[in-house]
């Protein structure tokens, strides 16, 4: 690696030295996060009613799910350094704008192309607004940064899980449409809150080869091989779980209780997830938490009961309010001062992936059915974690988040 372009992972710092906390209050920020989670969630369980309306077929509804990841992926691999160099406030306020944008165009939708234009656009919007919104909290109070990144991941819970319910109960009501409608008038509502964040002026030090040097550090790649198989499952369940639960005899309340279920241990495991992760390290803490989710995600395709899968995502979400903010952390002490960046291309390595399955899983759901589709998964998430673990050594024996100053790197 270039000694001006980086530092090791050892030495890795996500602050510049001599940065302290910064006294001031996150609320706006979580806010945020939780209506961007609202509306994402809202689509999420209206996936089925999309088929309907639109009598899509299961591959379709995958091209609805995948066109989300593909912006996310674009904008976190091109966009998140920005953050990092200074313009963290401009990318939280760009992303919303795309997601407002996103839903005003499923507003008018009235075909397929529609729906994955603004699932794009929206995908678009989360991917610059996240990676900036994680930088914001961690360079807040360092030496509380999982404990940090474990309250913004419970607020985007927090809107995950009134998105469903909320998104459910309008289309009952009111229609698809305004569903939409009013997630559009609540993000542009709430925009003006951007002005109230406070950032921090530090700002890490520039330069063309960033990813790159991050490329060049094993415990990144140990974190990407986690990621692509952990953070894929989510593209296997954006297109099909609302489809599996319709198809096991669920009605769309049902559907939006059960997808508002499974933020509620998020909601409430995500602080302390991140704290044990600051104790006990984070690649280490999500290393085993992710372990633990692969049994859920392997026994789903055999249960034909509502109420025992809905039992099971339960003991699932217990391990994913864990994993969330270890592996950010994680991430965070491997990328130095480009924590945005780190963010970002972590995270568009999985949503790459997710891409991938949310495109492959319906034909694999429609070919073979759902037993063949969550054992698959499960049985490459276990690769992908063995991956990880060799990868990963140095960083599973690590004990403690490190949050010791360096000199810029």
């Amino acid at each position: 690696m270039c000694p001006e372009r980086g530092v090791s992972e050892r030495t890795a710092s996500p602050v510049p030295a001599g940065t302290g906390a910064v006294r001031t209050s996150l609320g706006p920020l979580y806010l945020l996060a939780a209506i961007l989670d609202a509306g994402f969630g809202a689509v999420f369980a209206l996936l089925a009613e999309i088929r309907d309306q639109l009598s899509l077929d299961a591959f379709e509804v995958g091209l609805v799910g995948g066109a989300g990841f593909v912006s996310a992926l674009i904008a976190q691999v091109g966009l998140a350094r920005v953050a990092d160099r200074g313009h963290a406030r401009t990318m939280l306020n760009v992303g919303l704008a795309a997601a407002a944008l996103a839903m005003l165009a499923l507003v008018f939708a009235t075909s397929l192309t529609d729906f994955v234009l603004g699932r794009f656009l929206f995908g678009l919007g989360e991917g610059m607004f996240l990676p900036a919104a994680r930088r914001i909290v961690i360079t807040r109070d360092v030496k509380r940064a999982g404990e940090a990144l474990g309250r913004l991941n419970a607020f985007q819970m927090t809107g995950f899980l009134a998105g469903p319910m909320f998104g459910s109960v309008v289309n009952e009501l009111f229609g698809l449409r305004a569903v939409f409608l009013v997630t559009l008038l609540v993000i542009l509502a709430c925009m003006p809150l951007v002005a109230r964040v406070a950032i921090s002026a530090q700002a890490a030090t520039s330069g063309r080869r960033v990813l790159r040097a991050l490329l060049a550090r094993r415990g990144m790649w140990a974190m990407i091989c986690a990621g692509v198989g952990y953070y894929g499952s989510f593209g296997l369940y954006e297109a099909i779980w609302a489809i599996y639960l319709a198809d096991r005899g669920a009605s769309q309340l049902v559907i939006g209780l059960n997808l508002t279920l499974f933020a509620v241990p998020m909601i409430l495991i995500a602080p302390r997830g991140g704290r044990l992760a600051e104790r006990h390290g984070g690649m280490r803490v999500a290393f085993w938490a992710i372990a633990a989710s692969v049994p859920c995600v392997a026994v789903y395709g055999l249960i034909e009961s509502v109420l025992l899968l809905t039992l099971v995502m339960m003991v699932q979400a217990v391990a994913d309010a864990v994993v969330m903010p270890a592996s950010q952390l994680a991430v965070a002490d491997v990328s130095g001062q480009h924590i945005a960046s780190g963010q970002g291309l972590v995270g568009a390595s999985g949503l790459a992936a997710a891409a991938l399955t949310a495109l492959g899983s319906g034909a694999v759901y429609g070919a073979w059915g759902p037993a063949a589709l969550f054992a698959g998964y499960a049985a490459l998430m276990t690769l992908t974690l063995v991956g990880a673990y060799a990868l990963g050594s140095e960083l599973l024996r690590t004990h403690a988040w490190k949050a010791r100053p360096h000199p810029p790197g």
